[in-house]
Parts: C-alpha cells; structure tokens; sequence
C-alpha cells in the first residue's frame, strides 16, 4: 500500500491536561472536552481546518467524476410508492418522485385512471427544509404533515386543505421524528401523533425526553392534549396508530427497542384497555373484526402470533406458534396472514389462514428483503386492508433497488408494479451466505457479494460492514455506494452478528451490556475469515459503521487494527463513559449499561474508543463523519476521538475528520447532497485502498442508458 503520511498537516487540538472526571474511584482524563461546545469559534475554527484537509485527500483521488457518474445512475431514478387509499371514488395518495427531483413529493390521484396531482412538493422549498411524513384524513381532504428543517428531527405538523392548497391555522404542540406519522380519527376532527414536548414544558435539557401521544383537535385553538405516556420514565417514547375499523387507536410506549406496553384507546369513548401492560416484551398489534392479532417475542424469543378477544384483550392464544426462524412481522390483509419471516438474515413470506394454518409460502424475486428497519424497529413490508383484495409487497436486494409488487392470491402470483431502473446488471453478481466461527465458537452467518465472475485471488477490494445491535437485523439491502462499489470490482461483506435482531431475541441479548464484546469478537473474526478464505489482504479491507455500527469499526480498529486496512465511522458514539449526558441516547443504557453501575462502567471503559487510544499501536487509515446537527448520536464524539488519535497514535494513520452540516442521522436533505456523501465515502475507500476505476473489462459501464 503507498504511503499514506506523507506531507499532512493537521492542525493541533489544544489539550487540557486538567480536564477530566472520576468514576467510581478511577480518574478519566477528557482532554479534548472542549470539543463538545459545538458552537465555540475555537472548535469551529478547529473543524474547518481539519476538514480543509480531508477535502483536500478526497477531491484529488483520480476517477472522482467516475465515482460521481456511478452514484447519480444508482441514486437519482424514478421512485413510486404503494398507494394510500383515503376518501371516495377511488381517490388515493402516494410518494413520488422522477429522476430528476431532489426530494420525494407527496401526490393524489382521484380515480384508478385519474392523473397524478401534487399536494406537497418540497422541491420548491427552501433546499435544507425537510417533507418527514404526510398522513391523509379519512375522506382525503386534509394532509396532516411534519416539516422540519436539517434533518428529520424536530418536524413541525402542519394542515393542509387539499383542495385549496391552504394551511389551516392550526399549530399542534411539540416536535416530531420520522417515524411519527399522525392517526386521524374517522371523522377527520381531530389527530393523534407522537411528539416531544415544547420548550418551557420541561426542564430545561429534557426536550427530547418525556415523550407523549397527543391528540389535536382541529380548529379548537387549545392546546394539544397529552393521552398516553410515562409520568416516571423519561427516556420511554411512544408511537399510536389507527385500527382499520377504526374503533381504535393502538398505543405504543416503548423502552428503547427493548420492549413495550400496548393499550387500545376506545374511540367512542376514550376508555384505555390494556392489551399488553407489562414492560417485558416487544408486541405488535392489529384489530379484525371483534379480535386482536398480537405479534410478540413473550415466551418466544424468535416471535410467535397469538389471538385474543376484543372482550379480553390480555388473555392471549397462539395462532402461528414459535418456529426456527424468527418472525418478524405478521400483517392480515385481504382475510389472510401474511407473515414474514427471516430465515438466516434474509426473508420469507408465508400466508396463513384466519385460524393460523399454514397455505402457501410466496415466491420471491431473489434472496433479499421485503421488510424494513426504523428507529421504531422493523415495518413491514407487506400492506394492505383486512377487508380489501390488494396486497402489497416490497422488495429490495444488495442488487435491486427498493421496489413494489402487487400479489394476486388466487393466481400465486408477484406482478411488479414498480421497479426502478439504476443501471445495474443484477444478474452479473452473486449474493453468497457463508458461515464462519467467532472468537468463542459461535457460527455467525454473513452475506458476501460480488462479481460472478471475479477471481478469488486474495487480492479484492472488500467492504466490510455491520452493525451488532438494538436488535436491528443487518439484511440486504440496496445503496448507491454498494452498487458503484460492485462496479469497481470491489467485494461487499455484511456480517449477522450477535447484538442484531437476525435470530430473536438470544442472539440480540448476546451482545447486551456486558456481553458487548461477543459482537466485536464476531465483526473481527468476520475480517480475518474474508483473508483466510482467501478474498483479500488486511491492506484492502474496509471497515465501514454507521450510529451504532460506527462503535462497532471503532473498537475492533482499536482492538485488532492489523485486521483492516481502513475504516469509515459515520455517525458514532465513541465515548461510552458519557453517552447517557446526551438527551437522545441517554435511554441506551438498556443496551449498553450504565457507567453509573460501578461493574457495567468497569465493562464499558475497556472498550469505549476514545478511552483505549494506545501509543504502541498502528492503527489503519480512518474517517470520522460527524453529522453537526445530529440528534441521534453525540455529533462531538468523532471530533474528540480525532484530536486524540492525531496527538496521541502517531504510527498509525492517517485520522481524518469529514463534518456533515444540515444532514442529521441519517443523512443529507437533498439527493445532491446525498451523492456527494457518497462519493468522498468512495473517494475514501480508493484513496485507502488504492482502488482504480475499473477498466471496460473489468465492470460494467456505470451509467447504462
């Protein structure tokens, strides 16, 4: 590999040797605390100039407009959803968008053969403003929708009348997240929606705590009203939706992603009904007829579905009982019930009759995925009406974009009713599992994809890349920087391992607070089992994580940096002894224990990245990307752990800092922004890897007409 530091010039963090706390007895140093006062002209001025730098790398790496062509081709395409029926004749909402557009517009269609017509296009908003969720009424005349700016976080709900395209007055109170979609009430009168209460209702601090379903009454000019909450825990959140009879609004309060209480809210009379009280199980509910459907991990930790009576809404009998592979979602439409299930990371569909027996499993595209993963765990990715004949699906691979199907019951059959064109020839990759064995012997399953056609020389290019926790299951996927990466002849590698959701709920509590180390001893072994197998050498191996997946390749960098010749940390949290300080991951100690319990700090503190920063060792390239607005995840974690790589592991290197403005968690506001993000990630994998554009030969045009 060429060397890779020569003639940087970083400017040097000032460190406070005196800064620093005591935990239990032990003193931590936090030299580079002052890093955290985002808003101080030292720090700012600091990050501009680290980040001169990095810019400076990346716009110089040869092929960067190959790089930009690839990404365009598999980002900027066509985009339609399943539709949202609301109201008469036929009359229905959906997400769209054309190539061309930078963001995704909300749309409605008055008949089956009617043009489409836009109600909210936030193209023509300002370009860092934010469409987080739009939710008709009932009858398809209002759009309750949430606007934020910078990100998804802190959307405002607004009202739109659809037919004269006017906002009404209305304000509810409080703030929103992406997956808070309002639930109208039948008569359109009124909404019920998740929110974080306003400034001044809280102490100051606690904005993002103490999260309420609210119900705004339309034209009232009274407050919101808080329905369902917590009064003692300010770290649960909650979520509510509408049942298709629309008798009932289900209720949600969650403790992170760990469990959660479910009750009905009676309509016609505003009267709770517990359906599952106790805090003790992760449970999804759906209401046919005079039942209840509940899906839920209690006494099942790989899911099973049970029953109950609308009359007895807690005494619970199984449907679909416990099976070898984990159930993640199950969904009655049409009068039958759909469940999806993952079978070694990847899915399955099987329909059910009312009563639970089993009638036929449906056939799939690929290997890939038909659910999706959220903050709020895992949706599913098969819609419809319990009393309709339409039934949707969604479906995406490594190699497919997110896509729409349409299946006909009767006629055993998936009928595509939108899927994108990106360019990419699917049938000239390979999607493999393989299975390998863990530090202490476990099997971890793990994805790896690639060419048909590529030489398993040890010598490919590899993307390595997981996530290990919060029981989110790493399953196929498709990204743009996948899709150019496979076009570089590069090798794309996901391993499943303990912390994640692939296998239940044991797999997912393998890797629960003191037992973190089992999911970074499964993504190091995952490293080192890609050379022995011969696909490549450490010197072409990157390491790539995101959030919590961004600890993950930071503590096996820090714990086996021999093992990868890169690493990309996007979005981290790094500092493991004062994550609970940040608002939005203070609730994460249910994952990650608490550095206020003296053996679970002891834990934390062995691995904690920014507190395991040695001397003696040489540690591989790495890129930081904070996102400077980021409410998810401390957006000052990478800028410390930098400046203490930069003074303090001077072998190793170079550690480069790439801030994100106006992107938050998950991302940039625009597609532009978003392909640019792509390529100086690529940028970065050919400048650490020394990856060339590919040769006619050797992939595939990326801008296939």
């Amino acid at each position: 590999m060429k060397n890779l530091n020569s003639a940087f010039e970083f400017p040097k963090a000032r460190r406070d040797p005196n800064s620093g706390y005591t935990l239990h007895g032990r003193w931590f140093n936090d030299p580079y605390e002052w890093l955290e006062r985002l808003d101080d002209p030292e720090t700012e001025a600091w990050i501009a100039a680290q980040e001169a730098v990095t810019h400076s790398v990346l716009s110089g790496v040869p092929g960067r407009d190959w790089l930009r062509a690839a990404v365009t081709r598999s980002r900027r395409y066509a985009q339609l959803s399943a539709p949202i029926p609301a109201g008469p004749n036929g009359r229905e909402f959906l997400w769209q968008a054309e190539a061309s557009d930078e963001k995704l517009k909300f749309m409605l269609r008055r008949g089956k053969d009617a043009p489409l017509e836009t109600v909210l296009d936030p193209n023509t908003w300002a370009s860092d403003e934010v469409l987080v969720f739009a939710a008709p009424s009932p009858d398809g005349t209002l759009v309750a929708f949430g606007k934020s700016v910078g990100s998804a976080h802190d959307a405002v709900i607004h009202v739109l009348d659809v037919e004269t395209a006017r906002l009404l007055p209305d304000r509810p109170r409080g703030t929103c997240h992406q997956d808070e979609s309002p639930a109208w009430r039948p008569d359109g009168s009124a909404f019920f929606y998740g929110a974080y209460p306003e400034r001044g209702e809280v102490p100051a601090g606690d904005e993002s705590q103490w999260h309420a379903v609210y119900e705004h009454r339309l034209g009232s000019g009274a407050p919101a009203r808080r329905i369902f909450g917590d009064d003692h825990v300010k770290q649960y959140w909650c979520a509510v939706e509408i049942s298709e009879c629309r008798r009932f609004a289900v209720l949600y309060k969650w403790d992170f992603v760990h469990a959660n209480v479910v009750y009905l809210l009676r309509l016609a009379d505003d009267a709770l009904v517990p359906v599952a009280p106790d805090m003790r199980s992760v449970n999804r509910v759906q209401v046919i007829g005079e039942k209840l459907l509940v899906h839920t991990d209690l006494d099942a930790p790989r899911g099973r579905l049970c029953v109950a009576p609308l009359t007895t809404p807690t005494e619970w009998r199984t449907l679909i009982p416990e099976d070898s592979d984990t159930l993640q979602t199950v969904t009655g439409v049409g009068g039958r019930l759909y469940a999806v299930y993952s079978q070694a990371a990847s899915h399955r569909v099987r329909v059910h009759a009312e009563d639970g027996t089993y009638l036929r499993e449906v056939a799939l595209p690929a290997l890939g995925s038909v659910n999706h993963t959220s903050g709020g765990g895992v949706i599913s990715g098969v819609s419809g009406a319990w009393g309709g004949d339409e039934v949707w699906v969604d479906f995406t691979s490594y190699v497919q974009p997110p896509s729409v199907y349409r299946y006909d019951y009767e006629a055993d059959r998936l009928t595509p009713y939108h899927v994108p064109d990106v360019g990419l020839d699917a049938s000239s990759y390979v999607t493999d599992q393989v299975w390998y064995e863990s530090r202490d012997g476990t099997r971890v399953s793990m994805f790896v994809i690639h060419r048909k056609d590529m030489p398993r020389d040890g010598r490919r290019p590899v993307r390595l890349s997981s996530y290990g926790g919060f029981n989110l299951s790493v399953q196929p996927t498709f990204t743009a920087v996948n899709a150019a990466w496979l076009q570089l002849a590069g090798v794309l590698a996901y391993p499943n391992i303990r912390g994640g959701g692939e296998y239940g709920r044991a797999w997912h509590e393998a890797a629960v607070k003191t037992r973190r180390q089992n999911a970074f001893d499964d993504y190091i072994a995952a490293a080192r089992w890609l050379v022995s197998a011969g696909y490549t050498t450490p010197s072409k191996l990157v390491s790539r994580g995101n959030s919590n997946g961004g600890l993950l390749v930071a503590a096996a960098a820090m714990q086996a940096p021999e093992a990868f010749g890169a690493v990309y940390c996007r979005a981290p949290l790094l500092d493991m002894l004062l994550f609970p300080r940040f608002a939005n991951t203070s609730g994460a100690t249910v994952e990650y224990g608490s550095p206020d319990d003296p053996v679970e700090c002891a834990y934390l503190a062995g691995y904690s990245p920014y507190h395991n920063v040695r001397a003696d060792r040489r540690y591989p390239v790495m890129t930081f990307v904070p996102a400077l607005n980021d409410r998810t995840a401390p957006p000052y974690d990478p800028l410390k752990m930098v400046a203490r790589l930069q003074a303090e592991a001077a072998q190793g290197g170079p550690f480069l800092l790439l801030p994100l403005r106006a992107s938050g968690h998950g991302g940039g506001t625009t597609l532009t922004a978003l392909v640019e993000q792509d390529v100086d990630e690529l940028s970065f994998y050919c400048w650490a890897l020394d990856v060339a554009r590919p040769s006619p030969d050797e992939a595939s045009a990326p801008a296939r007409p």
